[in-house]
């Protein structure tokens, strides 16, 4: 069985929510009269057979209008009520109805409506698994028709209001009256609506949704104004094992090892569990995208007391507790959509990607950065730290890129320190204590939490041991290779390895893990094994990719350009050939009796002793 899968049986159909081993959560395919889905054995459907969504929605008699087709106000309606769902969707998996129940509690009353609502939303979306099936129903009492004043004052307001310019409503008042109430000569007509009238207008039919996304963009609305309401963190992460991810600039300035030259302000990533808050890694350095993410995993699974010995920074397991997460959570910042991290998958890290701006989805990270950033920015002043004040003219501190003074290990190992001071010592004042934690007297620091939820929470999600080889060769980006006589070929190099003759006679393509900064190796994926092949052609033995492929391109323009000339030469070349060939010809046949000893003959005709000839014997 598989997620979203339809099962049948007669005129009875169910839908696969998830699976948990033996057990499988479905919901009855009967729209708002289903009841709530719940978990079963999934033996309970040995007899039912897959289904097609066309079977479903001809069973019912339903259409479904994709998304896309829906008119603007049906899809604002429509995802308008998956809104009121969302927040129960994230806890469908969870096998207690309790929490289901609370959330479904929590959501209507956010959204002011009933909880029987929430629950029709519900189960009308999992029975056709598509947004577009929450479409409100139209009504049939007809609208009061607008007045030509109206009409005019909606088309203004839309057409210069409401838009990236920004325009006043006086402006767009003022530029109404130009376009509808003057004759052709631009004199204002005698009758004509008041400005009063254009604002009641306005102010009656208002949509603050509208208002933002058309002034500032839906970026800008999403940044800047949605409304934050909700329990995010705790509806992902109930237990330890759900990591949240995200990278910001460091506000410092850092120098070059000799202190010679201001570098610049280095990357900050970070993985945070989402239930206990703690820092299970980070990774700081000049680079970001795929890099930054393969560093911050394989320090997500280095013991970290071994780590931090090498900063002269001693520290008991028990301080910096860490574990690889099985569900990671993202924005989908341009870090984190490549198809590289998606590759975390083949370890059985499950994706959570979310909408851009959502902050207080993953606001563990998001606080993070602010929290380990002001431990050490009051006591960096005048170091390079960047700050709103050092801004203004006259400020004390000038140019504050000029008082920078620490390398990147320097600002290494104070990050070190605030991170290892935030996991054991920063005391969580929020956190939603239980009355077992209270009778355990559980430490308010991330550490003590995590461990607690370790030991005694169900659902916890956290892998076992992954070795730091496997990390990275997941991470690694891929590309399709090829099999052929000369080898395997990648990026237009060629590379072997023993046992694979009879693949390279054979031929056909296959997945091959790449690594950008070296070229001379690479592994073949296959079944879920890494399998190293080396490179063939030792010139490019230790170049990077970029330097090969410039090699490469500079071979091509030297062929380029001499292409011309080879090309004159050969056809030169082909008629000295066809002179000679015509001067040949005879019109008497040769003798081709005895070649044997006419070659000898001539043999002895030719034949030069050079040993003579450069006086080096006697005549």
């Amino acid at each position: 069985m598989q997620k979203n899968e339809l099962l049948r049986k007669e005129n009875n159909i169910v839908r696969i929510l998830a699976e948990a081993g033996d057990e499988v959560l479905y919901i009855q395919c009967k729209g708002i009269k289903a009841p709530m889905p719940e978990w079963c054995m999934a033996s309970k459907f040995k007899e039912y057979k897959p289904c097609t969504e066309d079977e479903l929605l001809e069973l019912h008699g339903v259409k479904i209008v994709q998304e896309e087709k829906l008119e603007a106000k049906e899809r604002n309606s429509a995802r308008e009520r998956y809104a009121v769902i969302a927040p129960v969707l994230l806890c469908m998996e969870d096998e207690s109805a309790i929490t289901r129940t609370q959330m479904i509690e929590r959501t209507a009353k956010e959204h002011g409506v009933t909880k029987q609502t929430v629950r029709n939303y519900l189960k009308m979306y999992l029975t056709y698994n598509s947004v577009s099936a929450l479409v409100r129903k139209h009504r049939t009492a007809k609208e009061k028709p607008l007045s030509d004043d109206e009409k005019n004052i909606r088309w203004a307001i839309n057409k210069y209001y409401y838009c990236r310019k920004k325009n006043s409503l006086n402006t767009a008042y003022k530029l109404m009256l130009k376009e509808k109430y003057t004759n052709a000569e631009g004199i204002l007509e005698e009758e004509y609506p008041s400005f009063n009238q254009f604002r009641y207008w306005y102010a009656k039919n208002k949509k603050y949704l509208s208002y933002y996304i058309s002034r500032e963009g839906k970026t800008g609305f999403m940044k800047n104004h949605r409304v934050l309401i909700g329990d995010n963190v705790q509806a992902f992460a109930a237990a330890p094992g759900v990591g949240m991810a995200d990278s910001t600039i460091a506000d410092l300035y850092i120098v070059s090892d000799d202190r010679a030259k201001v570098i610049g302000r280095p990357v900050m990533t970070a993985l945070l569990d989402g239930y206990s808050y703690l820092c299970l890694g980070y990774s700081l350095g000049w680079e970001g995208g795929e890099y930054s993410l393969q560093t911050l995993m394989i320090n997500v699974v280095t013991n970290k007391k071994e780590y931090c010995h090498k900063f002269g920074i001693e520290i008991t397991e028990k301080e910096w507790p860490s574990g690889l997460p099985g569900c990671i959570v993202t924005d989908r910042g341009s870090d984190y959509a490549g198809n590289t991290y998606g590759q975390l998958a083949e370890l059985g890290i499950r994706i959570i990607n979310l909408e851009a701006y959502r902050a207080d989805a993953k606001g563990v990270v998001e606080k993070f950065f602010d929290i380990i950033q002001n431990f050490f920015k009051p006591y960096l002043k005048g170091a390079g730290v960047v700050a709103d004040e050092y801004l203004e003219r006259g400020s004390y501190f000038g140019d504050y890129k000029e008082k920078s003074c620490l390398t990147l290990k320097e600002f290494e190992t104070i990050l070190l320190r605030c991170i290892i001071h935030y996991n054991s010592k920063h005391i969580i004042k929020n956190f939603p204590y239980t009355e077992e934690m209270l009778e355990l007297n559980v430490k308010p620091y991330s550490n003590s939490i995590w461990q607690y939820g370790i030991e005694n929470l169900r659902g916890c999600n956290v892998l076992p041991d992954v070795a730091k080889e496997q990390i990275i060769l997941t991470l690694l980006p891929r590309t399709e290779g090829s099999f052929s006589r000369f080898g395997l070929r990648v990026n237009g190099l060629r590379y072997f390895t023993e046992g694979f003759f009879e693949r390279c006679l054979k031929g056909g393509k296959v997945t091959v893990a790449y690594d950008r900064a070296d070229v001379s190796c690479v592994w073949i994926y296959e079944d879920g094994k890494y399998t190293r092949f080396d490179l063939i052609e030792s010139r490019y033995q230790g170049k990077d990719l970029e330097a090969v492929l410039a090699m490469k391109k500079r071979q091509n323009e030297i062929i380029g350009q001499e292409q011309q000339q080879s090309i004159q030469s050969e056809i030169n070349l082909v008629s000295h050939i066809q002179t000679i060939k015509q001067n040949a010809i005879t019109e008497t046949n040769p003798d081709v009796k005895n070649i044997r000893g006419t070659r000898e003959e001539e043999r002895k005709k030719r034949h030069i002793n050079h040993v003579k000839e450069a006086g080096l014997q006697d005549d």
